[in-house]
């Protein structure tokens, strides 16, 4: 048979990729972007040299930061692997996430097709969003390495470099060490398969913003299906969020840092089928899905506080961190006791950031604590240790408790910062503390999750280890009335205040839309069953988040101020406006200014607020 002469060097390029892989130690893959069939991309696989007759081919069943089962295999098809002359090699499908291919010793090659997750219909776990995958090839790729590469069974820690064919016009967005090979192929270089999973990248035309924050890079990604928001508009949120985080901290522990944000337009019913908003995490990089808004105060409302959250674990668990996250076990994956100081004083953390830098009101300081109690107590229908949490939360009986980390974890930060300051006098702040640690330990020196407590004792004394048992390691409820008391604010299980409501008239969300619901026809306001609200004084309805509930302008107005309402009611679009009714009402958990407050008291809060 006759080769032309590009034939005949493409096929000594074939084999001589494979002759490398096949010496040396390291993974070799090349995942095409550009040519997608059936929405799925394909994967080709040159692996190391294998001396063992079998070996599983695994990929995640979870990732970290996470702390789901996602198993992220399933979305695995036409699974083949091959020897160095293409025949087959066999493989037996052992589950969704591994793969155990027989005659291992012989294998060149392996292939296979990845579906999406975003837009898939037929998988029984939900993936969530920002540890999603994504493919549109005339759009915009979402890279989460775990969901399109795995490793073999011990060797989680060999090198990969990945060839990434994609479109000319998409650029690679990525924290992970890149090189442009031509305007169609970017090369991916990770460490071994954790530091691969670590760092996403995002695949679409360009709309990125870079700056320097102390030392720094800082690159922002955006990509909007709709169009309506654009990195510029991002930057001004991020901007200030790094600021503070610098501000907070003292320093930048880390080199370079990405945010990458996907934005879906609410055209985007398939994006926003399983309503997965929210971030994800990751060492030197953080990935958002977002909807699309085109008020930059709601953009704002919605970046803010989730990217300084996420931003913040560049301290932890990026510096502080035990074994289990460490060596994490994608495979059957094994959580750390120690959740409540990943998650729980990560969030606390972000909040007196924003306290501190002047960001947060006093007022507003003691209303996110506020809704951060009510959470803690719906989320939380037993008491249970945050330790017991934390090492079993992938079971489904705490993974129904999982969110409270971020609200009962996030007080027990402030409890445990304002105990450690008190009996210390001053000398030892839980970001004191935190500094400590990761000086002994640090990125590559993890610790043993049963001595965390220990050490955390050696460095702010035996006094503190009661509070730890108390606290983190037993269900006990945290004594508001005398944590708040430290810095003069009152609590109060229960009081009678001044109200205001719309008599027979609730709104509630179902789905993205917020209806009315009417039990009484004859209403101030003028609703009726069914009415679905367009927009809340000027502002859209679809446009609820958690730091501002927009159902609660109307359930629970803070005013007798005039509230405007444009309802769809049948065919008609109709404006409502009404002055909220005023009465007497029983409330709960409240948290006040305490007048009586002494100096002292008074001193600690300033002192808290400041550094």
């Amino acid at each position: 048979m006759k080769y032309t002469i590009p034939r005949m060097i493409g096929m000594m390029l074939f084999i001589a990729l494979m002759n490398s892989a096949l010496l040396s130690q390291e993974f070799k893959a090349t995942i095409d972007f550009k040519n997608i069939k059936d929405d799925k991309a394909h994967v080709t696989l040159f692996p190391p040299k294998i001396n063992t007759d079998e070996i599983l081919y695994i990929m995640p069943a979870s990732i970290p930061g996470t702390y789901a089962r996602m198993d992220f295999g399933y979305f695995v098809k036409n699974f083949k692997a091959t020897d160095a002359k293409g025949g087959f090699i066999p493989v037996r499908r052992l589950n969704d996430n591994e793969f155990l291919i027989i005659g291992a010793n012989r294998l060149a090659k392996i292939e296979y097709d990845v579906n999406d997750t975003y837009d898939d219909t037929t998988h029984t776990l939900d993936v969530f969003n920002p540890c999603g995958t994504n493919i549109q090839s005339d759009s915009n790729i979402m890279f989460g390495a775990h969901g399109f590469l795995g490793y073999f069974s011990n060797m989680q820690q060999i090198p990969y470099t990945i060839e990434c064919i994609k479109p000319a016009s998409f650029f690679c967005s990525t924290s992970l060490s890149k090189k442009s090979i031509s305007d169609t192929v970017d090369m991916l270089i990770a460490k071994n398969y954790d530091a691969l999973v670590d760092n996403p990248a995002m695949f679409s035309k360009p709309d990125t913003i870079s700056y320097m924050q102390g030392g720094t890079k800082i690159s922002i990604a955006v990509y909007s299906t709709g169009g309506k928001v654009n990195a510029e508009m991002v930057s001004k949120v991020i901007k200030p969020v790094t600021k503070t985080v610098e501000q907070f901290l003292g320093t930048m522990p880390v080199d370079r840092y990405t945010f990458i944000f996907f934005f879906a337009g609410m055209d985007r019913k398939e994006l926003r089928r399983k309503e997965a908003y929210g971030a994800l995490e990751h060492n030197y990089s953080s990935v958002y899905f977002l909807p699309e808004t085109t008020d930059e105060s709601i953009l704002k409302s919605w970046i803010a506080q989730t990217a300084i959250h996420e931003f913040l674990h560049i301290l932890v668990p990026l510096n502080l961190h035990s074994k289990e996250i460490a060596s994490f076990d994608f495979r059957e994956p094994k959580m750390s006791s120690h959740l409540w100081l990943y998650e729980g004083v990560t969030e606390y953390f972000s909040v007196l950031a924003r306290a501190q830098s002047g960001e947060m009101s006093e007022k507003q300081l003691r209303q996110t604590l506020r809704q951060k109690l009510f959470g803690s107590q719906f989320m939380m229908p037993k008491p249970v240790a945050m330790t017991e949490l934390s090492k079993n939360v992938l079971l489904p009986e705490y993974q129904k408790m999982y969110g409270v980390v971020y609200e009962k974890g996030a007080l027990l930060g402030m409890f445990f910062d304002l105990t450690l300051r008190e009996r210390t006098n001053g000398t030892v702040t839980l970001l004191s503390l935190i500094r400590t640690l990761t000086k002994k330990f640090g990125p590559d020196r993890p610790f043993e999750d049963s001595v965390l407590f220990s050490e955390i004792v050696s460095v702010a004394g035996k006094n503190i280890q009661p509070f730890l048992q108390t606290y983190f390691d037993s269900p006990t409820d945290i004594p508001y009335a005398e944590m708040f008391s430290k810095v003069g604010w009152k609590f109060i299980e229960e009081d009678s205040v001044q109200g205001f409501s719309f008599p027979g008239v609730r709104a509630r969300m179902d789905g993205s839309n917020l209806i009315l619901n009417v039990r009484k026809e004859d209403n101030i306001l003028g609703a009726k069953q069914g009415d679905t609200v367009i927009e809340v004084n000027d502002m859209q309805a679809d446009q609820a988040n958690e730091e501002f509930n927009i159902a609660s302008e109307i359930n629970d107005p803070d005013s007798e101020s005039d509230i405007t309402l444009k309802v769809k009611r049948g065919d008609d679009i109709i404006t409502l406006k009404a002055k909220p009714k005023s009465s007497k009402k029983l409330d709960r958990s409240i948290i006040r200014v305490d007048e009586a407050a002494t100096e002292k008291q008074q001193a600690f809060l300033k002192e808290l607020l400041t550094k």
